[in-house]
């Protein structure tokens, strides 16, 4: 594998970054069924606002069946490299440091803006705080048919703020 520089490295992360918050807070506005293929196989820790969650099915659970709608505005975000050399784990094991690409990182997302939750905009807007570690999907398809995501939540910490 060709060294990697710091500035495709600051691409990568951007790039995964910008898509997740527009697709992530999409789904949670208007598309609750997708919301647990946002997440890792086996997340290591999803908080919201103090109460642990169990995986990515568990929180699509809560914001089909138990929260009102909603409507999330993403204000502003920052992504850094955590590793940018992080174990991927493909179908066959770990993937071995001759195949690892530029994508091959761990990325950690910080996340500000509002929600509002029940229908119509006179709703009160609450501010939130949102904390992810995405990591590249293990079971990214190319088949067109299939929802996949390049990065996936490894883990999250969501608390409102206001």
């Amino acid at each position: 594998m060709a060294a990697k520089r710091e500035d495709q490295l600051t691409k990568v992360s951007v790039d995964a970054a910008i898509a997740h918050v527009q697709a992530f807070y999409g789904a949670l506005n208007s598309n609750r069924e997708l919301i647990a293929s946002f997440y890792a196989p086996t997340p290591s820790s999803i908080v919201f606002n103090g109460n642990s969650v169990a995986d990515g099915p568990a929180v699509q659970d809560i914001f089909v069946n138990q929260m009102p709608k909603s409507h999330y505005e993403a204000q502003s975000f920052d992504s850094q490299i955590i590793n940018p050399a992080y174990p991927t784990v493909t179908p066959t094991g770990v993937k071995p440091a001759a195949e690892m690409t530029i994508k091959d990182m761990s990325i950690l997302l910080l996340v500000s803006g509002y929600v509002r939750y029940g229908e119509g905009r006179e709703q009160p807007q609450r501010g939130f705080s949102e904390t992810f570690i995405l990591v590249p999907n293990p079971s990214k398809t190319t088949d067109r048919n299939k929802r996949h995501h390049e990065w996936v939540i490894q883990s999250e910490n969501f608390r409102l703020v206001v």
